[in-house]
C-alpha cells in the first residue's frame, strides 16, 4: 500500500463528480472509506474530486489508500485553523440588509425553517454579492449587537462570557466551511451531514450542481450522543443549581447546531440515502422529506467466497464462531456466558472468538477471567486478529453480541460461505438475516436475531440451529439466494452509476 503525506493536489478538469468526506477517505481506514474507495475505483469512466474536511493542519496525516488514476484532484479544508477571511465586499451598500438576515436566520433556526440560507450564502460567500466578510462577522459592532440580543433572548440566565465563546466557537468552523475553496464537479456526493454537507449546500448554491447525501451513521444521532457524554463542554460550578442548569444550557446548543446542519443537509439534498430502513427512519425523523429517501445497501462480491464453499466441513465437532474486535461495544461477555448456556445442552461443541484483543485490554482480561471462571477453557479459544475468510468454512454458526452495528458486511461474508447467523436487533442486522422488503423476506431468515446483552436468547438461537440440520441448510439456502439477489457489488455501483449519471445531465456546469 502506497502512503504518501496530507497534500492537496489541483486539476484543471472539472470532475463529474466531487466527493465530500469529514476525517474518512483517504487518510482514515475502515467502513465508509473502503466504500468511497470501492465505488470510485467501479467507476473508471468518471473522473472524480475529493474534499477532505479535516481537524487541523498541525495533525500528520498520511493517505491510506492507493488512489484510483480517474481521482484528478485532492483538497483539505480544516476546522480549526483560524482563518480570517478579509474578502472584497462589492455590495456594501446592502450591509445593514445583510446583518438583519443573519438575525433572522437565528431566529428561524429553532423552528426548523431554513429558506434564508440562500440569501446568508450571498450576503456572506458569493464574491459578485458578498456584503459582510469573515473578518467583519468576527469583529465587528454589528455582529456583536447580533450576539448580545440572541443572548438576552435566549440565555440571560447563564454567563455572557461563557455563551460568547461557545457562539464563536461553533461559528469559526462554519465560516471556514462557507470560505472553503470547493473543487467545480457536475455531481457533489456528501457522505455525511455536517460539515461535509454544508460544504455539499454551498456547492449547490456556488455552482448550481445536484447533491447526493449518503449516510452510513446517522450523522446528527452520532454528534447528540457524543455531546451527552462530553466533558470538553463548559460546565460552571458556582453552585450546584447552577452547575446542572448552565451544563444542560451549553450542551444543548451544540446538540441544536448539529441538528440545524443535517437539516440544512437534507433541504439541499436531491437524494438522501442511507443503509437500511431502520436509518431511513432516523433520517426522516431529524427533517428528511421521505421522497427524498432511499435506501441502497452496503454490498459485496460473493463470488470471491463461492470457492470456500468447497471447503466446508461440518462434521464432529460443532464449532460456534463470534468475529469481531474484543471491545466492550461488541459485547463479549454476553457471548461467552452465552457458550456457557450451549456447552451445558450440547457436548460436542466449540467456541472461537476470531478478532483483535489488543484494542481494550482490560476489557480482554475480564474476558479471558470470565472464561476461566465459567470453566470454559477447553472449549472457548481467543484466535486473535485472523483472516477470518480461512474460518468461515468450518463453522457451524456465525455470532455477533454487538450493541451498536452499522451494516456488518460480516454477516453478508457468512451468508455467502454458507454459515447461518445469529445476531443482536442492531443496525441492519436483522434485514440482512430476515429481509427488508417483503419479497426479500419471502427467501426465508438466513438465522435468528435476539435481543441486545441477552445471552440466554443467544444461547437458545446457537442451540436451535447446531440441533437442527434441516434448519441449518434452510438457513444456508436462504443465506445464498438473499446476498445473490441484494446484495452483489454490481448492484450497488450500477445504482450509484445510474445516480451519477442521471444528475450529472441536471448540473449548470458543463
Amino acid at each position: 500500500m502506497k502512503i504518501v503525506p496530507l497534500q492537496n493536489f489541483k486539476s484543471t478538469e472539472i470532475a463529474d463528480v466531487c466527493i465530500l468526506t469529514e476525517g474518512t477517505y483517504p487518510y482514515v481506514t475502515g467502513g465508509v472509506s473502503s466504500w468511497i474507495h470501492q465505488i470510485i475505483g467501479a467507476m473508471p469512466e468518471l473522473k472524480f474530486s475529493l474534499l477532505n474536511i479535516g481537524p487541523s493542519s498541525d495533525l500528520k496525516m498520511q493517505i491510506r489508500y492507493q488512489l484510483p488514476e480517474n481521482v484528478i484532484s485532492l483538497a483539505n479544508v480544516f476546522l480549526h485553523d483560524a482563518i480570517i477571511h478579509d474578502n472584497p465586499m462589492p455590495n456594501r451598500k446592502n450591509r445593514k440588509q445583510a446583518y438583519q438576515e443573519i438575525l433572522k436566520f437565528h431566529h428561524e433556526i429553532p423552528q426548523h425553517k431554513l429558506g434564508r440560507f440562500q440569501k446568508i450564502f450571498e450576503y456572506l460567500c458569493s464574491p459578485d454579492q458578498r456584503s459582510v466578510n469573515t473578518k467583519e462577522m468576527l469583529a465587528s459592532k454589528e455582529s456583536w449587537d447580533i450576539i448580545v440580543k440572541l443572548y438576552n433572548e435566549m440565555a440571560s440566565d447563564t454567563s455572557f462570557i461563557d455563551y460568547f465563546w461557545t457562539w464563536r466557537f461553533i461559528h469559526i468552523p462554519l465560516f471556514q466551511m462557507l470560505n472553503s475553496e470547493i473543487p467545480r464537479a457536475r455531481v457533489y456526493h456528501a457522505v455525511s451531514t455536517g460539515y461535509a454537507g454544508i460544504v455539499g449546500a454551498i456547492a449547490k448554491l456556488k455552482y448550481q450542481s445536484p447533491l447526493i447525501l449518503t449516510e452510513h451513521g446517522i450523522y446528527t444521532k452520532e454528534r447528540n450522543i457524543e455531546i451527552s457524554r462530553s466533558e470538553w463542554i463548559y460546565n460552571e460550578t458556582l453552585d450546584q443549581i447552577q452547575a446542572k442548569r448552565t451544563q444542560g444550557f451549553f450542551k444543548e446548543i451544540w446538540m441544536k447546531f448539529f441538528i440545524f446542519l443535517g437539516q440544512l443537509t437534507y433541504e439541499y439534498a436531491d437524494e438522501i440515502i442511507t443503509l437500511y430502513g431502520g436509518n431511513q427512519e432516523l433520517q426522516i425523523r431529524y427533517g428528511a422529506r421521505p421522497e427524498k429517501c432511499s435506501v441502497i445497501p452496503n454490498a459485496i462480491k460473493p463470488q470471491v467466497f463461492y470457492p470456500l464453499r468447497e471447503k466446508i466441513v461440518h462434521e464432529g465437532t460443532k464449532k460456534v464462531g463470534f468475529v469481531g474486535r474484543v471491545v466492550p461495544i461488541k459485547d463479549v461477555k454476553t457471548f461467552i456466558k452465552a457458550c456457557k448456556y450451549v456447552a451445558e445442552r450440547y457436548e460436542n461443541v466449540e467456541f472461537m472468538i476470531l478478532g483483535p484483543t489488543d484494542e481494550d485490554e482490560d476489557y480482554f482480561k475480564e474476558c479471558v477471567e470470565l472464561v476461566k471462571l465459567l470453566n470454559l477453557g477447553e472449549k472457548l479459544t481467543f484466535f486473535g486478529k485472523v483472516d477470518v475468510r480461512q474460518y468461515y468454512p468450518i463453522l457451524d454458526v456465525f455470532v455477533l453480541t454487538s450493541i451498536s452495528e452499522g451494516q456488518p458486511l460480516t454477516i453478508l461474508e457468512a451468508m455467502a460461505v454458507g454459515v447461518p447467523s445469529v445476531s443482536t436487533r442492531v443496525g441492519a442486522c436483522e434485514e440482512l438475516i430476515c429481509g427488508r422488503t417483503e419479497e426479500d423476506k419471502a427467501l426465508g431468515p438466513a438465522g435468528l436475531v435476539t435481543n441486545i446483552g441477552k445471552p440466554n436468547e443467544t444461547a437458545d438461537a446457537v442451540y436451535q440451529i447446531i440441533s437442527n440440520q434441516n434448519l441449518h441448510d434452510q438457513m444456508v439456502k436462504s443465506g445464498y439466494d438473499r446476498v445473490d439477489r441484494y446484495y452483489r457489488e454490481e448492484i450497488l455501483i450500477e445504482k450509484y452509476l445510474k445516480l451519477y449519471r442521471d444528475y450529472r445531465a441536471k448540473s449548470k456546469i458543463r
